[in-house]
């Protein structure tokens, strides 16, 4: 009789430890390359290659940082911009996951809705604004309300192509066996679409930020999007850069933090 042989237990854990390998050579790469590009940037600032008045140096943007942060203007202003950003973006998720999904499932609700959809999507929403303004004025309810609607047509249209793309031969399999249309909804179509539909969300972080900063800019007492626009006027180059990288660091983490859960949640992708 012969004797079953062992699996080997180690090639999980040689895996897990080439990756994490791997993670450290991408992270270390990126910083030599960050490093690289400040130091080139100091350097060329300092030295008169470039002229600083238009592209300020790394030292000065971060004393610009500091006197942010110490004056208490970055305090006035940041959570205004995070309150209207976050308000909008969770409204439009919450009602434009399941709008998005039921309009992939069903053809008459498709049909009923999608034409405004796709109109709205390929609407500059700041086109819109002017009438948010009119019916809720400057303060945050019109900067909640246009990003609502920016966001709400991406996270749509990419959980409908989501529901879309489920493989029809699996339904009908589904079918077979006797599955009704809410357990294949729940247990086949749902899951299926989450790929897509997690994209649509990142995709909207990024509509999002951009939104509520220029709606800010254009319609705005108080926000990112005012002080980028007072120190635009003035020219007054290191703090805004500081707003434009703060206003990007503020996406990459949401982005950062949408792809986290997608991993962690759908393994099998």
């Amino acid at each position: 009789m012969r004797t079953p042989k062992r699996k080997d237990a180690g090639a999980p854990l040689t895996t897990s430890r080439a990756g994490s390998q791997e993670s450290a050579v991408k992270v270390l790469t990126g910083c030599i390359s960050i490093v690289v590009v400040l130091v080139a940037w100091q350097v060329s600032a300092s030295s008169g290659l470039v002229d600083a008045s238009y592209t300020s140096s790394p030292l000065e943007i971060v004393k610009a940082a500091a006197e942010l942060v110490t004056s208490g203007e970055l305090a006035q202003n940041l959570p205004t911009t995070l309150f209207e950003f976050s308000i909008g973006y969770a409204l439009a998720v919450v009602i434009g996951v399941p709008l998005g999904m039921l309009m992939g499932w069903r053809l008459r609700v498709r049909q009923v809705f999608e034409p405004l959809l796709y109109a709205l999507y390929v609407t500059p929403s700041l086109a819109l604004f002017p009438i948010f303004v009119l019916v809720w004025g400057i303060g945050t309810t019109s900067k909640i309300a246009i990003v609502f609607v920016d966001v709400l047509a991406t996270v749509v249209i990419n959980a409908m192509a989501g529901v879309q793309e489920t493989d029809a031969r699996t339904l009908r399999m589904a079918h077979a066996f006797g599955a009704g249309q809410m357990a294949q909804f729940w247990k086949i179509i749902a899951p299926s679409a989450m790929p897509t539909t997690v994209a649509g969300l990142r995709l909207g972080v990024g509509r999002g930020v951009i939104t509520v900063i220029v709606a800010e800019l254009y319609g705005g007492v108080v926000g990112l999007g005012v002080m980028i626009s007072a120190y635009g006027s003035s020219f007054n180059v290191p703090p805004l850069i500081v707003l434009a990288l703060l206003a990007g660091l503020f996406g990459l983490i949401v982005g950062s933090l949408l792809r986290r859960i997608e991993r962690s949640v759908f393994r099998w992708e």
